[in-house]
């Protein structure tokens, strides 16, 4: 007989372990989507447990339990297309750099938001013309490189409020584009149908603020009521395809700006107004408005080398509490709320900075 291959190998020595598949799946689903990508071409019972929706969902959760999680996406300015993800533990240290799986030179993209380890972006360039104004959008794991390119087919505005969200009620990943001209409606993007569907809800207008939070299986954004004239909290019910409201903290100065993050699973609003502190409050219980409660104060001045004037935003906390913050457009910082010292990475340097889980999720619909 003639050596045998080294993956005919690794066949054999796997049979012979006798290990039982509840544990190999328990061990599979702790391990980085890297490692399992290539664990795929072992064996064909390995492709299919790997890719097992719910083996996808089970990897997904331990993901954004692990201290690794989440990984910070910025965009570089070394190409149009090109970005690089980092440790949010140690952003001086390491880094990725990642290439997207498309090559156009004249694209302008952006990164909007990102859900289960999908990026949603902003394509503009001649080839990829959804509406008159020329949108398009890309869905984009970078963990697998695979991606979608999807086009609108409704004309929108250049601003619009975006969304990404997974619906468990239909197992599908969806795309919410809101926007406002004489009416406010509701672009909905249903990946696993690769279909759009149009709302229209006239009870809010647009807010300055872009950044929409994603808890309780629903994105949030920060809108203005027509009826009273007041920033609100709202999401989209996808089951009454409609906005419904959360209540804001009671605490909150109506006068001030307010933004939206999420900080270790809760809800958590913040104001930048650049003269003076930012407040960051948590709703610990979703949907009840005592709940709410401060989490931290990011003072005024909180480095020499930052202007009172730079907008500073929430990432993410770290297991030890830190709050990892973006610095104006181009800059990370960590600041930490206990001993009030920051530090500002120099080593960093990148646009929308956008946090996110490795994941193993398709872009061929849901998991």
């Amino acid at each position: 007989m003639g050596d045998e291959t080294p993956a005919r190998e690794n066949k054999k020595k796997i049979r012979g372990l006798n290990i039982p598949d509840e544990l190999v799946l328990d061990i599979l689903s702790r391990l980085p989507v890297k490692s399992l990508l290539r664990f795929k071409s072992i064996c064909k019972s390995w492709l299919s447990m790997i890719s097992h929706p719910q083996f996808i969902r089970t990897h997904l959760h331990r993901s954004t339990q692990s201290p690794h999680c989440p990984r910070l996406l910025l965009k570089t300015n070394r190409s149009p297309l090109s970005f690089v993800s980092i440790d949010f533990r140690t952003p001086n240290r390491e880094s990725e750099s990642l290439q997207c799986p498309w090559e156009n030179s004249d694209s302008f993209i952006q990164p909007l938001c990102s859900c289960d380890g999908l990026i949603l972006l902003s394509l503009h360039d001649g080839h990829f013309v959804g509406t008159k104004s020329g949108r398009s959008f890309v869905l984009w794991n970078p963990s697998d490189r695979s991606h979608k390119i999807i086009s609108c087919p409704y004309e929108l505005p250049f601003c619009a409020l975006y969304g990404l969200c997974y619906d468990s009620t239909a197992h599908d990943y969806k795309v919410f584009i809101v926007s406002q001209e004489s009416e406010t409606s509701v672009a909905i993007y249903s990946s696993r149908n690769n279909s759009w569907n149009l709302v229209m809800d006239n009870r809010y207008y647009l807010y300055a603020s872009e950044h929409q939070a994603i808890v309780n299986g629903a994105v949030h954004w920060v809108m203005c009521s027509r009826e009273f004239d007041s920033w609100v909290i709202v999401y989209f019910d996808l089951v009454e395809e409609k906005f419904k409201e959360v209540p804001p903290p009671s605490l909150w100065n109506e006068d001030d700006e307010m933004n939206l993050v999420v900080l270790r699973g809760f809800l958590c609003v913040y104001c930048d107004i650049g003269v003076r502190q930012i407040e960051v409050y948590a709703m610990k219980e979703y949907g009840k408005k005592e709940s709410w409660a401060r989490l931290f104060v990011i003072p005024c001045a909180i480095e020499r080398r930052v202007p009172c004037s730079t907008y500073l935003k929430p990432l993410c906390l770290t297991k030890k509490g830190q709050v990892l913050v973006s610095v104006g457009k181009r800059r990370i910082g960590i600041y930490d709320p206990k001993d009030r010292t920051f530090l500002l990475y120099d080593s960093v340097r990148g646009r929308t900075a956008i946090p996110y889980v490795e994941s193993l999720v398709s872009l061929n619909g849901g998991v």
